[in-house]
């Protein structure tokens, strides 16, 4: 029994330490579409976005963070393209991110 709790708890824990944070920006299935609006960003916030492809629609979303504050300051710029943006908790990692 005790055995059984403390799995639990690390594994919890463990979870827990992976959450980050990201601005889920769109979903499209036309991929050049999402990139034009992609490019409508300043330089500095295109280095931010990242997509993914599955299925027939490529997601656009912010590099994961674990200070979701951060997000909360820039999601008002990511909205200015994408009015839709919002914060999302996700387990991607920094090296999952595709561009």
């Amino acid at each position: 029994m005790l055995r059984t709790l403390l799995t639990f708890t690390v594994l919890a824990s463990a979870t827990f330490a992976a959450n980050n944070f990201t601005v889920r920006l769109a979903a499209y299935s036309n991929t050049e579409k999402l990139s034009k609006a992609i490019s409508a960003y300043p330089p500095a916030l295109q280095l931010t976005v990242k997509t993914y492809k599955k299925g027939r629609y490529t997601y656009a979303y912010t590099v994961p963070t674990n200070d979701k504050t951060i997000l909360k300051k820039l999601l008002p710029a990511y909205r200015k393209v994408f009015k839709d943006a919002y914060i999302i908790k996700t387990r991607l990692k920094k090296g999952q991110c595709q561009k």
